[in-house]
């Protein structure tokens, strides 16, 4: 690791090609150690060594714990591009917005047709070419 210029330790991410490479170099760049991390996004400690291992693919629930409970860019995680960290905006309260989004994930994570469609649809933006994403990115754009 090296330093940036803000003091923060910068992540080697240029041999990290998968999601479980990028999530292990993020987990010890932190650092968190396994348990810790599993103990923080509600997964057990194999289940998380799995997915460093890349012998499974993280859950929509645990993304959203990633999401919910550290800095994690979930969008650098999945794609290796933009930000390691996510930038949030200081204008909304982190607790109270944060809190009710998840919540509402959570609920309509319990429908099992819709969990699998989300999960289908982040392994298809993740493992798409760049045609597949913008088909993606343009279907939701054009719902909202």
């Amino acid at each position: 690791m090296k330093s940036g210029e803000n003091g923060k330790m910068l992540i080697e991410t240029e041999g990290a090609k998968t999601t479980g490479q990028r999530l292990r170099a993020w987990r010890k760049s932190v650092p968190f150690e396994l348990m810790e991390l599993s103990r923080k996004i509600q997964v057990s400690q194999g289940s998380l060594s799995d997915l460093e291992n890349d012998k499974s693919l993280p859950s929509a629930t645990t993304l959203a714990n990633l999401s919910l409970h550290t800095d994690l860019n979930i969008y650098w995680l999945l794609t290796g591009k933009g930000p390691v960290h996510k930038k949030l905006d200081p204008g909304i309260e982190k607790t109270t917005e944060t809190s009710r989004l998840y919540e509402d994930f959570l609920y309509l994570m319990q429908d099992k047709k819709l969990k699998c469609m989300v999960e289908k649809l982040v392994q298809i933006y993740r493992d798409g070419d760049v045609n597949k994403r913008a088909q993606i990115t343009g279907f939701l754009s054009a719902l909202g």
